[in-house]
């Protein structure tokens, strides 16, 4: 993968945690919205890995790379298996048609800079 992709990932996840504090402090909406989300993909009748992996799904289409790597993050971290991933592109391709192809490679890009994240460590 290529050294910009990964700088591209890495600025991602380090902006989100950067105004994190701030957002808590200053966005009134922020601290219910993380609420919502922790109660959306606790287990229940599906579980977490399912819920992230439908998030992921859905980011793809949306075109929202932030949450593509966050929700592929949390899919694995989860337990999702990379045939997971890829029906979750498929599933994706089929409701977003070609754009949602060309975001599924950023997905797979992601998944490559998470797994070399985790051989690091």
């Amino acid at each position: 993968m290529s050294d910009l992709s990964f700088k591209k990932i890495e600025q991602s996840i380090k902006e989100r945690k950067k105004f994190h504090l701030s957002f808590l402090n200053h966005v009134k909406t922020y601290k219910p919205f993380l609420e919502l989300e922790e109660k959306a993909f606790s287990d229940g009748a599906l579980t977490k890995k399912t819920k992230e992996l439908m998030a992921l799904s859905i980011s793809i289409v949306t075109k929202c790379e932030p949450c593509m790597e966050w929700h592929l993050d949390q899919a694995m971290q989860a337990g999702a298996e990379d045939e997971e991933i890829y029906e979750t592109i498929d599933v994706a391709i089929e409701m977003g048609g070609g754009q949602a192809g060309a975001y599924g490679r950023f997905v797979l890009k992601a998944m490559e800079y998470f797994k070399e994240k985790a051989n690091r460590v």
